[in-house]
């Protein structure tokens, strides 16, 4: 599902490119089990809401904003490391 060109932003650690080292992003979420994860919208855009079970589960702890192009994945924000952008960001989960 990852173009080849895919670029990840972890905001305010870290940035990727490709596919091959983009994958790895995945493993890492896939292998952390204090997250649970629902479909939402941020700021009007399509996001996937990240709530942390070892918290407070009537807001999300951060968000995840992904691109698509041609099918694939293109783009991926995470705001991971800027919890305060959940904050300032208007949000809603769409179960």
């Amino acid at each position: 599902m990852l173009a080849e060109d895919v670029r990840l932003d972890l905001v305010n650690r870290l940035r990727l490119e490709g596919r091959q080292n983009v994958g790895l992003y995945f493993t890492r979420y896939a292998e952390a089990t204090q997250w649970t994860f629902a479909f939402g919208a941020v700021d009007g855009h399509p996001a996937m809401l990240v709530f942390d079970k070892t918290g407070a589960m009537e807001r999300p702890a951060h968000f995840v904003l992904i691109d698509w192009q041609d099918g694939r994945i293109a783009a991926i924000r995470d705001f991971l490391f800027a919890p305060y952008g959940i904050e300032a960001a208007d949000w809603v989960r769409l179960d």
